[in-house]
């Protein structure tokens, strides 16, 4: 009989911090490294009062910075998923690339997923040439 109460409250109480800090309930969130890119997927169960998802990138896990946005779909009942790809990893060769989720509330506020993806691409030769090549003429 006790096990079950508290299972509940636990759960009750997963699901309030959840929604009241994050603004949604991500199920799952993973990554694809690709050749020349990095394919990110996450599902969410939830949301309440989210405007978006922001992308962040690293190549410390440390000093993280935006490199996209993804507009939340508030208005959808039901789980929803969502996808972003990140097409400038050419810029960067043999390296880790970690990547996180912030989530932006409707009044600005924000906070971020705590769950942090390593991930290390193929790069094509050409690609990281090219890169080079532009970077010189900026």
């Amino acid at each position: 009989m006790l096990k079950q109460p508290v299972f509940i409250a636990a759960v009750s109480l997963l699901i309030f911090t959840s929604v009241l800090f994050g603004g949604a309930i991500i199920s799952t969130f993973q990554g694809e490294a690709g050749f020349n890119r990095v394919e990110l997927k996450w599902v969410v169960s939830a949301e309440t009062n989210l405007r978006s998802y922001q992308v962040l990138r690293s190549l410390n896990n440390q000093d993280f910075e935006v490199i996209g946005h993804v507009t939340a779909r508030i208005d959808e009942s039901g789980e929803k998923s969502y996808a972003f790809t990140d097409n400038s990893v050419f810029k960067q060769t043999d390296r880790n690339f970690y990547y996180k989720l912030r989530l932006i509330q409707l009044d600005g506020s924000s906070i971020e997923y705590d769950k942090i993806l390593c991930l290390t691409p193929q790069i094509s030769s050409a690609r990281q040439t090219w890169g080079s090549i532009k970077a010189m003429f900026r």
